[in-house]
């Protein structure tokens, strides 16, 4: 055989050999899983004495733990576009309502959803103290009737822009001819203390958010707030869940598939509950909220 003949054979069988270490080198590469976040505490808290120790994020540094076959990735974006960038891009979102229930419709497509995360009762009213004796003007045994709250022209609320609520309060939201008393926040830095920075310029009377919002900003400044608390009479006795959304893809349809396997052991760990203590669980609610926990959100595997 001539020289060049052989030349030719080697270069042939090394390219044989090697292509199947390279094929191998492709197949072990992990999936780039993105997880979305937002500027929004106590779901995500970067700064500060209480920095990680949000309830989304405490979740999903568990389970991004629990799923070593994924390199994760971050990606912070503005929470008007959260669905609408899981609906174009391969990604997941730890802090979404379970199984699309109180998300407006055109943010239901082209997603999928995890076993429940979280317990939480819906929202109601943060106040500054004067504003209350009118607010409860509004009042039933305790609880404001919202619709008839926001008819009064001498009270000015706030809710945020592009914010899915409640399926009882996204329509009136939704509808500018209800909201005539309520101020639009268009704000995303800083979502939660904004609120209050509304309040405190005078801007606004009240605005409408979790319990847990009050919970954050007595944790947060380590003195107790003179903000006030007022449940609706819309979400009277209601408690709903929170799971984990990805994009309906293959990608994320295997990522949840994977989510829920994780969810199904870290949900029963104390540092779990306690994401969802610290936060979600109002106070003198301890009872109902974990009868709940137990017999109405553990048994959902999916």
């Amino acid at each position: 055989m001539s020289s060049n003949s052989l030349l030719k054979a080697f270069v042939f069988a090394a390219v044989t050999c090697a292509l199947p270490q390279q094929t191998r080198a492709e197949s072990s590469k992990k999936p780039e899983l993105t997880w979305l976040n937002i500027d929004w505490q106590p779901a995500w808290i970067n700064n500060g004495p209480l920095k990680g120790l949000g309830y989304a994020q405490t979740v999903e540094r568990m389970l991004r733990e629990g799923m070593a076959g994924y390199d994760h990735i971050d990606r912070p974006v503005a929470s008007v576009t959260i669905y609408s960038t899981l609906q174009n891009r391969d990604a997941c979102f730890a802090a979404s309502p379970y199984q699309g229930k109180d998300l407006q419709e055109e943010k239901k497509h082209g997603v999928i959803w995890s076993a429940p995360a979280y317990l939480y009762f819906y929202h109601g009213i943060i106040a500054k103290p004067d504003a209350v004796p009118a607010i409860q003007k509004h009042a039933t045994d305790g609880y404001v009737n919202f619709r008839s709250l926001i008819q009064d022209d001498t009270i000015k609320g706030a809710f945020q822009d592009g914010r899915s609520y409640s399926r009882w309060l996204n329509p009136i939201f939704a509808d500018p001819t209800r909201r005539k008393n309520l101020f639009k926040s268009t704000d995303d830095a800083g979502r939660t203390q904004n609120m209050y920075k509304l309040i405190d310029a005078g801007r606004v009377d009240y605005f409408v958010d979790y319990v847990t919002m009050l919970k954050y900003q007595r944790a947060a400044t380590g003195v107790p707030s003179d903000y006030v608390y007022l449940p609706i009479e819309e979400h009277k006795d209601l408690l709903s869940m929170g799971s984990i959304v990805c994009s309906d893809t293959p990608l994320g349809r295997a990522a949840i598939r994977d989510i829920n396997e994780v969810l199904g052991t870290i949900r029963l760990s104390p540092e779990f509950r306690d994401a969802n203590r610290r936060w979600l669980m109002p106070e003198g609610q301890e009872e109902i909220y974990w009868r709940k926990w137990e017999t109405e959100l553990l048994p959902l595997k999916k």
